[in-house]
């Protein structure tokens, strides 16, 4: 079933700059977030132990090769696929984007995007903002980032548009949390 997923949205063929031993154990460890529904690097060895990978000769990597690994991804890396992710998409088509945004409490030490700013749940530690834009039509997800915790969601939302109206996509409507619908909003 992972194999397939793969193959019908093409995700290796968004992974030009990337050799195949990059491109296995990226999609590999996307499938594993999948699955497992976890992000921990040292249980994924586990997860590999017990199912079929993407990495040549279906290689499993220790934790610590994971996290170089993952730490080695910069943004011309998730620039790129976004980019030529969103290139395959029609763009006649109407399409109704999800967007959410929310915070993580960080406690992990000196991680320059941490910020304090309005969490959630402030626990007095700085935060990151994430969010991703989902297009409910076609079920598939447009574009994801991370943003510095000290800027509010509702102001990220604007900069979230012209990323959509980048990617050459014109006939849109919004999916909205109640937080984001002001008349400037509008």
């Amino acid at each position: 079933m992972k194999r397939r997923i793969i193959e019908d949205y093409k995700l290796a063929e968004h992974l030009k700059r990337w050799d195949d031993r990059g491109k296995g154990l990226l999609l590999d460890l996307a499938a594993y977030s999948v699955i497992a529904e976890s992000n921990v690097a040292q249980h994924f060895p586990d997860y590999a132990y017990n199912h079929p990978l993407m990495t040549p000769q279906n290689k499993i990597y220790s934790d610590s090769t994971i996290s170089r690994f993952i730490r080695e991804i910069d943004d011309n890396d998730r620039v790129d696929f976004l980019n030529s992710w969103n290139a395959t998409h029609d763009k006649n088509e109407k399409i109704y984007v999800s967007y959410d945004s929310t915070d993580k409490n960080c406690k992990a030490g000196d991680i320059e995007m941490a910020e304090y700013g309005h969490p959630k749940n402030d626990v007095g530690a700085p935060i990151i903002n994430y969010l991703i834009a989902y297009d409910m039509t076609n079920e598939k997800p447009l574009l994801y980032e991370s943003y510095p915790g000290s800027i509010v969601d509702v102001s990220q939302l604007k900069y979230m548009l012209e990323k959509i109206r980048g990617y050459g996509y014109e006939k849109i409507g919004f999916i909205l949390d109640r937080g984001y619908f002001s008349k400037a909003n509008i």
